[in-house]
């Protein structure tokens, strides 16, 4: 099921598009025109400013995240107050994209794990962790 809130900038246009019509079109509904603006608007922003307020209100979200891994474990932590080891036994499989590597988990709260390419300093760092996940896990789906 896709949530809701993904067609919210598709409703948005279809509505600044109608309520551009009625204003330029219609002489009598100025202000039913300009108040379908305002409406499509405020419904376009409402995702993006509830992500950034979400990103900026909570400081646990805003943090750095820090990962290590070698030939027992894959690691990470947010600042001293979030640690978290994960052994290669509990990542059933990866994949590589684009942007970086995708670790499946075990765990049914959370299915995947998202490590950017963007994360290493260097591309030999990011070909060793490839290297560690064919060793431990297996090849990339």
């Amino acid at each position: 099921m896709v949530p809701l809130f993904r067609w919210a900038p598709w409703f948005a246009l279809v509505l600044g598009v109608f309520s551009l019509v009625l204003l330029f079109g219609f002489e009598d509904a100025l202000v039913v025109g300009l108040f379908g603006l305002g409406c499509a608007l405020v419904i376009g922003l409402m995702e993006p400013v509830a992500v950034w307020w979400r990103f900026t209100s909570d400081e646990m979200i805003s943090r750095t995240v820090v990962g290590s891994a070698d030939a027992q474990s894959f690691r990470m932590a947010v600042g001293t107050t979030i640690r978290e080891e994960i052994v290669w036994q509990e990542l059933p499989g990866w994949t590589e994209t684009r942007q970086g590597f995708v670790l499946e988990t075990l765990d049914e709260g959370a299915g995947s794990l998202s490590v950017p390419h963007r994360a290493f300093a260097s591309d030999e760092d990011v070909t060793s962790f490839r290297t560690l996940l064919e060793n431990h896990i297996g090849p990339a789906k």
